[in-house]
C-alpha cells in the first residue's frame, strides 16, 4: 500500500512540474514581472485606463457609511478592526473630512472609488460643498485608492507622500534594476463591484518637510514624521480645532502592523504628537478619539522596544524571540495573533542596530525652540528699546535746537529814541 502511495506521489509531482513556479508559462512581457518574479495580473494606472469603461455588472458595493462628528468641523468614517477582505470591501481604516468655508478637505480617501463616492454623498448632506483638496497620510492602499474619484469628479488637488508615486507608479529601482510599480492589495482582496471604478491617481504635490497650510479658512499643519508605519508617514494637526488626524502612526483597539515600519520611528512620531496641544485624535484604525487615543500605541511600542532589547542582552537569538516576547497585555486586542508575532520578529532585526541617539525628544526640542523664541523676543525688545531711547534723544536734541531758535527770534530790540529836529539858525546879514 505504501509503495502505491509513493508511486502516486511521484507521478503527481512529475505532472505538476511544469506548473511549479509558473515555469510552463511563456513570458512575453517580462516587464510585467514584479521584483519577486510574480506576474502582475492587473494594471490600474490612471493614464492608461482612465478612458476605458470601468462599470462592470450589477450595483456598486454598498459600504453603508455613517459619518461621525469628532469636533466642530471634523467628521470621520471609522472602518472595521480587520484586515482587508471581500466581506468588508477594504473598509478597515479611518478617513476624515474637514469643513472649510467653501470646500471639504479630505484626509485619506479610503480603499476605492466607490467608497470615496459614497463617503462624499454623506458629507454633501451635511454641507453641499466640493472636495478641492485631498491630503494623504502614507502609501498603504487602504488610505488613498479613492483619490481618482476626487480627481475625476471634483478636480481636486492631491497632496501626499512622494512614495505613493514612486512605489505604485514606478519604475522602482531596486539594486540597479527597474521594476514596475507595486500592485495594491485591494485589487486582490475586494469584489469587482467595489473596485470597478478605481484606478491609481498620482499625487499632485509632495513636500520635503513639515508645512503650515491654510485651506478654505482652515489652518493646518502637515507634519512629516518620516519612516514610521511606512517609509514616509505624515499626520495632520489642526491647531485652532486642537485635533490631530494621526493616520497609522496611532491605532487603538487592535494591534498595529509594523511590517513596513520602524519601532524607533513609531516612538518618535508619538513623541511628536504628544508635543502638540490637542483634545481629539483620530487614529488610522480604531474608535477611541479622546485624550487617551494614543495610549495603547505608546505602551505597545515602549514595551516592544524594552523587552526585545532586554532579551537581546540575555542572549536570546531571533529564532526564539517571538516565544520570549509575547506582549500579553495586548492579547485581547484585535489582530493580536496575526500581527504581534511578526512585529516582534521584525523589530528584533531593527533593534540589533539600536542607538539611543535615534530617539527624538520633541518636548526638549519644543522647550529649546521656546527658549530661542524668548531670547529672540528679548533681543528684539532690547533693540527696540535702544532704538526708542535713541529716537527720544534725537527728538529732544531737535526740540532744544528749535527752542533756541525761537528764543533768538523772539528777542526785543530796544527802540532808540528819535533825535528831535534842530531848526537851522538864521544867518544875519
Amino acid at each position: 500500500m505504501k509503495s502505491i502511495v509513493g508511486i502516486l506521489l511521484i507521478v503527481a509531482f512529475v505532472l505538476a512540474m511544469p506548473f511549479i513556479g509558473n515555469k510552463s508559462i511563456d513570458v512575453k512581457e517580462p516587464h510585467k514581472l514584479d521584483i519577486d518574479g510574480n506576474f502582475i495580473m492587473y494594471d490600474w494606472h490612471y493614464k492608461t485606463f482612465k478612458d476605458e469603461p470601468r462599470t462592470g455588472e450589477g450595483p456598486d458595493w454598498d459600504y453603508n457609511l455613517k459619518p461621525v462628528q469628532v469636533s466642530e468641523r471634523v467628521w470621520c468614517f471609522f472602518g472595521a478592526m480587520e484586515m482587508p477582505t471581500k466581506e468588508n470591501a477594504g473598509d478597515m481604516s479611518n478617513s476624515c473630512y474637514i469643513k472649510g468655508d467653501t470646500e471639504w478637505i479630505s484626509w485619506d480617501t479610503g480603499p476605492s472609488y466607490v467608497f470615496a463616492e459614497q463617503a462624499y454623498a454623506k458629507m454633501k448632506e451635511i454641507a453641499d460643498m466640493p472636495v478641492k483638496t485631498v491630503i494623504i497620510s502614507h502609501e498603504h492602499d487602504d488610505h488613498w485608492l479613492g483619490n481618482n474619484y476626487y480627481k475625476e469628479v471634483h478636480g481636486a488637488k492631491i497632496i501626499g507622500p512622494e512614495s505613493v508615486n514612486e512605489n505604485y507608479f514606478g519604475p522602482r529601482n531596486v539594486e540597479g534594476k527597474e521594476y514596475p510599480g507595486m500592485q495594491t492589495r485591494m485589487i486582490k482582496a475586494l469584489y469587482q463591484n467595489a473596485t470597478r471604478k478605481t484606478v491609481l491617481a498620482l499625487t499632485d504635490e509632495a513636500f520635503d518637510d513639515t508645512i503650515e497650510l491654510e485651506i478654505s479658512g482652515v489652518k493646518l499643519e502637515y507634519v512629516k514624521v518620516g519612516y514610521v508605519h511606512s517609509e514616509e508617514d505624515w499626520y495632520l494637526y489642526l491647531p485652532d480645532d486642537k485635533v490631530v488626524l494621526a493616520a497609522d502612526t496611532v491605532m487603538n483597539g487592535r494591534v498595529t502592523s509594523n511590517r513596513d515600519g520602524l519601532v524607533v520611528g513609531q516612538i518618535n512620531a508619538l513623541n511628536s504628537i504628544k508635543s502638540r496641544d490637542w483634545d481629539y485624535l483620530v487614529p488610522g484604525h480604531g474608535f477611541i478619539t479622546d485624550k487617551t487615543a494614543a495610549d495603547e500605541t505608546v505602551l505597545y511600542f515602549d514595551l516592544l522596544k524594552e523587552r526585545i532589547i532586554e532579551k537581546m542582552e540575555d542572549g536570546v537569538i531571533a529564532d526564539f524571540i517571538t516565544k520570549e516576547v509575547t506582549l500579553n497585555e495586548f492579547r485581547n486586542k484585535d489582530l493580536y495573533y496575526i500581527l504581534s508575532p511578526q512585529n516582534v520578529f521584525r523589530s528584533y532585526e531593527e533593534l540589533e542596530m539600536f542607538d539611543e541617539d535615534d530617539l527624538i525628544d520633541y518636548e526638549a526640542l519644543k522647550e529649546e525652540a521656546a527658549a530661542e523664541a524668548a531670547a529672540k523676543a528679548e533681543e528684539e525688545a532690547k533693540v527696540a528699546e535702544e532704538a526708542a531711547a535713541k529716537a527720544a534723544e534725537e527728538a529732544a536734541s531737535v526740540q532744544a535746537v528749535l527752542e533756541a531758535d525761537t528764543v533768538v527770534n523772539s528777542v526785543t530790540v530796544p527802540v532808540v529814541p528819535a533825535v528831535p529836529a534842530v531848526n537851522a539858525l538864521e544867518t544875519s546879514h
